[in-house]
């Protein structure tokens, strides 16, 4: 199943979306008004909510898909983004299983907007490690899919549209207390199995909805609980390198790494090319339990037709603390072939698939083995609060609307590192890739468990922490004529928004080192390493024992039970946690914060539009929205740089202008039946506040880094559309779909020598490239339900949808052999495909779907690119309706139990091979 493909794009009935929309809250079966042509049909659950969905996409006159709640917190998928991957032109990104973020038509999650009821959604990620500061992607598994009424994907833009999707807009709309005049009260209770923790969790889930005042006054309150064991393994190589022949290197212009001089670089197979070996192979078993709580309110006034004010806030929060086990090796050293034993080594596409180092030195600086542990906590919240009215004076339409949304995330992280060095402790490690996986089979000369040849200890906290900040308001006002003319509608608006962003890094270690005899400690911020007391090697050592002895323990072996590794080896490791933590003392990291590595953005956007809707009746109907949006935007940036030892304060200012046209056409060929769509749109999406900060963060042992850039202008692109659509009836349709995105700017990473502190790094930065890349595409699918069959086969439907994409123009080069590297995060090749059974009474509902081979950076650790191999996955669902408030349900995700792999452009190289395993949900819901 892991291979799974379907054998030609007829069997995948040709849909451009799985679309589920919105049952009427009141009803269990529903009747519908026919379209002129058709005759009466009734449906029930999931054919209720394809039919709906249908409606919307074919009313609308851009390029839009839905999804929509079956009922009153029923929605078809248990997680928003895994809904979206049903959406044609939509990839997923998994974070621990879950899914975390979507690229649409190519474009990363962080070029896409998400708006919460037309709202901006703050990112909420962090990476303390790798020094992520704060960007535009937001995370979608703290918002409770309980919540949302309707999912859209919007892929054109209009002019009243908020500026910032470059590969499209999605709106979550979450449900209103005006969407039935029946109130209700409706939950849901169920557990969680991961098979991989091998926990059952629970999640709980509460909505209610009333109208009071004569039917005036609404009000709807939800909310949610979930607490969950996430887990996840992996077997990595963090990067794979070239080594240097001769030690120490000379001149970095000429030397392997840097210069990329393959004389100089260890060639055992004799191609004249370098050969690749890992870099920090290791293993992760990963435990995370996290509660997650969400609340949304929504109060809304109607005193009559032509009038409505409302006010509505949407929190939510997740709190996870962390238990991240790693068995991790340190290969450099400074030695001649880097220690590389050549009689072990075996070459494969340039690759080491065997190799043996030698550990050349009793110092720290050979070879390690490093048991690590990071543990904590990582905190994150977000607040959408929105306030506004709409009104309606004769044939013109005002609006206004206050928002506020705010986003913090805490990373609050502490490792915890025992290791292994020494020439003694540690003669040799040996690393075997020859397995069916490819994977990292580590093979060391003691046993993993033991405490024995630990020599030193240390505590680092690393807590960082994001802020994002967005106040903003909108005043918008639309004119309707009422003569049937061709003009039917033009409207105009003015929208502010202030987006602060920051990021502040803080970092303190303390280390009981067994090999000098040393105690010492390593404040961010502060010049040099303090040492805290001395003693003899035996007498640190002996320290360091016993606080093992007392407070260490090892992994559950457990590693890798599901998934797919290639190989059984070590899957028990010394387990370091909270408790040796403590005992060792974790240091006080607030002294002074890293300023290299903390900064401040501040985003000013102020946009006008104007936009017309034209209707025609020339034989076919057609309908038309133009318009043109202008921005403006000022941004301030504030840091740190580091000239000549010397840490100053630094501000850099920028602004641009920019006018967005777009026009929208829809032509009805056939009224209900054969839709014709095009589209031309000029969008931008924003580059990431910490690729604007002027922060800097440096690797002293590699001589690399990287730092941000305030120069850096927002991606720009002409997006064009051309479609047809055919509606068989309410439930029914096919279509394709050809699109094209015209990239004219957009944001790249260049590698340039930056002399700091008297010491020459290879820095890499963000810059705006200056070629046109074109990405091109067809989507097509269709939706299809069976009633025409005899039996029960007539409660049988399908779904499903097929996306090609190829890209062009982009000069991004493989850093060694100077290749084409295709433009990041475009899969040639994705589908979706569901089938569905639901008779009223019984639902049941699989679905796979799968991505091609993508780029996920051409610029990794090692200066390899990084690519997502080929990944699919089917999950199921099941339900039955016990009564009329009543009903049961079992779901599963990930049934085939897949693998997510990652390599550096080769399957002899790869860096990630990650399994979370299989989860169910069972429950009962229930709506009074």
């Amino acid at each position: 199943m892991k291979q799974f493909r379907l054998s030609t794009l007829a069997t995948m009935l040709l849909a451009s979306t799985s679309a589920y929309a919105q049952t009427t809250p009141s009803q269990a079966t529903a009747s519908q008004t026919p379209a002129d042509g058709e005759s009466e049909i009734v449906v029930t659950g999931i054919r209720r909510s394809l039919a709906d969905a249908l409606t919307a996409k074919r009313d609308s006159t851009q390029v839009l898909d839905a999804i929509s709640a079956e009922d009153v917190g029923k929605f078809p998928d248990k997680n928003v983004a895994e809904a979206l991957q049903r959406v044609t032109g939509v990839q997923l990104t998994r974070g621990g299983g879950e899914g975390q973020s979507i690229t649409i038509r190519g474009a990363d999650a962080s070029l896409n907007r998400v708006e919460i009821n037309g709202q901006t959604a703050l990112s909420t990620s962090i990476a303390a490690a790798s020094g992520n500061g704060s960007n535009r992607q937001v995370d979608f598994r703290d918002l409770p899919a309980e919540f949302v009424s309707r999912l859209e994907v919007v892929k054109s833009a209009t002019a009243d549209m908020t500026e910032g999707g470059l590969g499209g807009t999605v709106r979550v709309i979450t449900r209103r207390p005006f969407d039935t005049k029946t109130g209700y009260l409706a939950g849901s209770a169920q557990g969680i199995y991961n098979q991989l923790a091998e926990t059952v969790d629970p999640k709980f889930a509460l909505i209610g909805s009333k109208l009071f005042a004569h039917d005036t006054l609404g009000v709807l309150l939800s909310g949610t609980y979930e607490d969950r064991t996430i887990r996840y393994d992996q077997a990595r190589t963090t990067g794979w390198r070239q080594v240097e022949a001769v030690q120490p290197a000379t001149p970095t212009t000429q030397n392997c790494l840097t210069g990329r001089n393959q004389a100089r670089c260890v060639d055992l197979d004799k191609s004249g090319f370098g050969d690749f070996y890992p870099d920090i192979p290791r293993y992760i078993t990963a435990t995370e339990p996290t509660k997650r709580y969400a609340l949304n309110g929504i109060v809304e006034w109607r005193p009559n037709d032509a009038f409505k004010a409302y006010a509505e806030g949407t929190y939510t929060r997740s709190d996870t603390t962390s238990d991240d086990q790693y068995l991790q090796l340190g290969t450099t050293q400074a030695l001649g072939n880097g220690g590389i034993d050549p009689a072990s080594v075996t070459i494969v596409d340039e690759t080491a698939n065997k190799v043996t180092f030698v550990n050349g030195s009793t110092a720290p600086a050979g070879l390690a083995v490093n048991y690590r542990s990071v543990i904590g906590s990582l905190n994150r919240r977000t607040f959408n609060g929105i306030a506004g009215a709409e009104w309606q004076v004769g044939k013109i339409k005002l609006s206004a609307r206050g928002t506020y949304a705010r986003s913090k995330v805490f990373n609050d992280e502490v490792d915890v590192t025992a290791t292994v060095s020494g020439r003694t402790a540690l003669p040799y490690i040996t690393i075997d890739y020859g397995n069916s996986q490819h994977a990292p089979n580590i093979i060391l000369p003691f046993d993993t468990t033991s405490t024995a040849n630990v020599n030193t200890l240390s505590v680092e906290a690393r807590p960082r922490v994001n802020r994002q900040q967005e106040v903003g308001g909108k005043f918008d006002a639309e004119y309707r004529p009422d003569e049937d003319g061709l003009l039917t509608s033009i409207k105009a608006g003015v929208e502010k928004r202030d987006l602060t962003s920051s990021s502040t890094f803080n970092n303190s270690v303390y280390t009981l080192n067994g090999i000098t005899g040393q105690t010492t400690r390593t404040q961010s911020g502060v010049t040099g390493t303090q040492i805290v007391s001395t003693s003899t090697p035996a007498a640190v050592l002996q320290q360091i024992q016993g606080l093992l002895a007392d407070h260490a323990g090892v992994t559950d072996g457990n590693f890798f039970k599901t998934g797919d590794l290639g190989f059984s080896n070590i899957d028990r490791w010394l387990s370091l946690g909270p408790d040796l933590a403590d005992a060792v003392g974790v240091p006080n990291p607030y002294g002074s914060n890293s300023p290299l590595d903390t900064y401040r953005v501040k985003e000013k956007n102020l946009a006008g539009y104007v936009q017309s809707a034209l209707h025609a009746d020339v034989g076919v109907d057609i309908s038309a929205i133009l318009g043109a949006r202008l921005v403006h935007t000022e941004t301030v940036s504030t840091g740190s740089q580091s000239l000549s030892n010397v840490i100053t304060p630094v501000r850099y200012s920028g602004k641009y202008t920019v006018v967005l046209p777009s026009a929208n056409l829809r032509v009805a060929l056939i009224p209900n039946k054969l839709l014709l769509r095009a589209t031309a749109t000029d969008v931008l999406a924003r580059p990431a506040p910490s690729q604007q900060a002027p922060n800097v963060r440096l690797d002293p042992v590699a001589l690399t880094g990287s730092r941000g850039n305030p120069a850096l202008k927002p991606y720009r692109a002409w997006q064009y559309d051309l479609g047809l659509e055919y509606y068989l009836n309410r439930t029914d349709y096919v279509s394709i779909t050809g699109f094209q995105k015209d990239i004219k700017s957009f944001i790249d990473t260049r590698t340039q020598a930056e002399e700091i502190n008297g010491v020459t790094y290879t820095i890499s930065l963000p810059v705006n490239g200056t070629q046109r890349v074109k990405i091109q595409g067809i989507e097509t699918g269709g939706q299809f339900t069976f009633s025409f069959l005899p039996g029960i086969l007539h409660n049988l439907g399908a779904t499903a949808n097929y996306t090609y994409m190829k890209d062009s123009g982009y000069e991004g080069k493989d850093y060694f052999t100077g290749t084409t590297l295709p433009f990041p995060g475009v899969s040639h090749h994705s589908y979706n495909a569901s089938l569905f059974y639901d008779d009223g009474h019984v639902s049941v509902r699989g679905s796979y779907n799968w991505r091609s081979r993508f780029l996920i950076s051409s610029l990794d650790r090692g200066n390899n690119p990084s690519f997502g191999e080929a990944f699919g996955q089917f999950d199921a669902s099941a339900g039955y309706t016990l009564s009329r408030n009543w009903s049961l349900f079992l779901e599963g995700v990930n049934l085939t139990d897949s693998t997510r792999i990652e390599n550096a452009n080769s399957v002899y190289r790869r860096n990630v091979i990650e399994t979370y395993g299989r989860r169910l949900y069972f429950g009962v819901r229930a709506k009074l």
